[in-house]
């Protein structure tokens, strides 16, 4: 198997066959960093195609010595960011899998433990929708994409201490937000044990 800085090289040096396995290889982490950060399909879909531009318009700038993966998630976390920025506009941060990974469990599920984790779900995605952008992001890579704090660093262009202090942070103010919706909503402060 080629290696992805072999077929960068490939692809640096005009082998379109080789940009193309890049592409077909990454386009679903890609997307998922994007509709994560986004959390709307359709933009997702747009701007992930944007970074696949982007990808081969600075083929040139990516150092060969280095992984291929961190170098395009990063651009793919820049173009998602530089998006929000542009629409400044609330966006919605779904952790609704359909659109990132196949249901491959044909279990059928008791429709009360489906009810509850949908309403868990809902009421998770209503806290990161009120967190600030840099918290979403960083909730966004760390827990629903299930990077490492390196990864993160990477990605984002700061160090990995940083990224310790973010994401200690964003898990405080998520946990701030949720305990007062909670109490707001007049729930109980504890969530239930799983069946």
């Amino acid at each position: 198997m080629v290696s992805d800085e072999l077929l960068a090289s490939r692809a640096l040096q005009g082998d379109i066959d080789a940009f193309e396995e890049l592409v077909n290889k990454y386009k679903k982490s890609v997307f998922a960093i994007v509709y994560r950060i986004i959390g709307q399909y359709q933009e997702a879909e747009d701007i992930a195609q944007e970074v696949f531009l982007t990808v081969y318009e600075k083929l040139y700038q990516f150092d060969m010595g280095k992984k291929f993966a961190p170098w395009i998630h990063k651009i793919a976390v820049n173009t998602a960011i530089s998006a929000l920025r542009k629409k400044k506009k609330v966006i919605n941060i779904s952790f609704d899998e359909t659109y990132i990974q196949d249901d491959t469990s044909g279990d059928s599920e008791d429709p009360q433990v489906y009810f509850e984790r949908n309403e868990l779900s809902s009421f998770i995605n209503e806290v990161i929708m009120e967190l600030p952008e840099s918290y979403r992001i960083i909730i966004a890579l760390r827990y629903q994409m299930d990077y490492t704090n390196g990864e993160i660093a990477e990605s984002l262009g700061i160090s990995k201490e940083n990224v310790e202090v973010k994401v200690h942070r964003a898990r405080k103010a998520m946990r701030n937000l949720y305990m007062k919706k909670i109490k707001e909503r007049g729930l109980p402060d504890e969530l239930p044990a799983s069946r």
